[in-house]
């Protein structure tokens, strides 16, 4: 790697030799002139990426040096030397912009602790633009995927909502992109320089849920040491995108509807409530018009959040979009992996049929993997996973075959819990994982069916 180059300035040639040796010996490399007028053309006209310079020169002092590096470049560090250290010399160098101030004599370890400071000050600087620029580029409408006619009219209107600043709900299967697309409606509105504050309410434990999103006062009830802001807090003036929004608890829906009505949250152990400015977005797979008629979502708060619904297309409904996607990918996992692979026509045409029940993350995953363990620099039909290359006509595409005859979905629906179930050891996490679903909605169907494991061996009971 490159060693990062410093331009040394001081009309003491002397001083400007020892300094030089000095700054090269902490393995830096320089620069040395003897003016503010040189400096200045080297600024313009090489690389830097610091400058130190004597305060007191004939001609362009350093304080005017300091004024014509801030107008060529703001980001570029500067360091202001002077042997006439004075209050008012500190005060109008760092009102100028110069990263450190120092006194002529200083030690070796204070002129090194000042330039690796300043040059770590603008890297993180430099690192945070870019880091802005990537997710705005990201994130940005432009920069999401697929030429469908039906994600094209859900992109058009999840463009038109990110200008306001009404709540949302997008409803998808589970890998279809619902927070991608959140992030984006973020992103591209008005308070893109806020908070986006992401919670699963699948993932957080139920007496666990209140404190996680309202917060709470110290002492507001056993092991509350502390005050603790909630995840609306913390997205205070910003978004709060709330993730399988499904899965929160009945008494805690009523709890969200009074946020969305009145504006503000009641935090565990305030006697007062707090206001609160937050655009809710909020994203689930399931079916809320069946979670509301077996009395597990409120009908009001499901019109309270989709006074702007959006329903992403599974994958399986906007095949066109599939060699795009998968273009997408691999050249992404080209990039991380340091390689690079073609599909053939027989592994596209396979990969575009493939009823991709994961979506867009599965079609991802199974990208990767074909870019990471490919030796060929081709893929073709046989590296591609067995469920895949199947032929169509086998199963039409499917898990399997229909039976003639008809079948019960209940009894298919408990014979593949339980098996998916068995297969994951009765780990509940890998099992939800295994079927796509949370946590919280694989209990829920197990107390449907009555599934509950027997210690010591033997089959559930039921």
């Amino acid at each position: 790697m490159k060693p990062e180059r410093i331009l040394l300035v001081d009309d003491d040639r002397n001083f400007l030799r020892v300094l030089g040796y000095q700054v090269q010996q902490f393995g830096y490399g320089t620069c040395c002139v003897s003016s503010g007028a040189r400096a200045l053309e080297r600024v313009r006209e090489s690389a830097v990426d610091l400058v130190v310079t004597d305060l007191r020169m004939p001609g362009m002092d350093g304080l005017q040096l300091l004024e014509r590096i801030r107008r060529l470049d703001p980001d570029l560090p500067v360091i202001v030397l002077t042997a006439h250290g004075s209050i008012e010399g500190a005060v109008d160098a760092v009102k100028g912009g110069a990263s450190d101030f120092l006194t002529k004599p200083f030690e070796q370890e204070e002129i090194h602790h000042s330039i690796r400071k300043a040059l770590e000050m603008t890297r993180l600087i430099r690192e945070n633009r870019r880091l802005s620029r990537e997710v705005q580029r990201r994130f940005e409408f432009g920069g999401i995927v697929g030429s469908s006619k039906e994600f094209r009219e859900v992109l058009e209107l999840a463009r038109q909502l990110a200008a306001v600043a009404t709540t949302v709900l997008i409803q998808g299967e589970t890998g279809t992109g619902k927070e991608l697309l959140a992030r984006a409606i973020h992103f591209n509105g008005p308070r893109k320089k806020s908070p986006f504050v992401v919670v699963n309410c699948g993932a957080i434990p139920r007496d666990l849920m209140e404190s996680e999103l309202f917060g709470h006062r110290k002492g507001a009830f056993t092991g509350a040491v502390a005050d603790r802001r909630g995840k609306f807090a913390v997205a205070d003036t910003g978004t709060l995108f709330l993730d399988e929004v499904a899965e929160l608890p009945l008494d805690m829906q009523v709890k969200l509807l009074r946020v969305l009505q009145e504006k503000e949250m009641d935090v565990i152990g305030d006697p007062e409530p707090s206001p609160v400015d937050v655009r809710i977005l909020a994203a689930t797979n399931q079916d809320l018009g069946r979670a509301m008629a077996e009395g597990r979502f409120r009908q009001d708060l499901f019109y309270r959040l989709s006074v702007a619904p959006l329903r992403i297309p599974p994958l399986r409904e906007r095949r066109e979009d599939v060699p795009l996607l998968m273009h997408h990918f691999e050249s992404e996992s080209s990039r991380k992996l340091g390689k690079q692979v073609r599909f053939g026509e027989k592994a596209v045409s396979l990969l575009q049929s493939y009823r991709w029940p994961g979506n867009v993350r599965e079609l991802e995953n199974v990208v990767e993997r074909l870019v990471l363990f490919n030796r060929t620099g081709k893929v073709e039909p046989e590296d591609l996973p067995i469920e895949i290359r199947r032929p169509a006509g086998d199963t039409d595409g499917r898990m399997f075959r229909l039976p003639d005859k008809g079948f019960s979905l209940q009894e298919l629906e408990r014979d593949i819990l339980l098996a998916a179930l068995e297969r994951n050891r009765w780990n509940q996490v890998r099992t939800a994982r295994y079927l796509g679903i949370t946590r919280n909605t694989l209990i829920y169907r197990m107390r449907k069916f009555g599934l509950r494991r027997i210690r010591g061996g033997g089959r559930p009971r039921s």
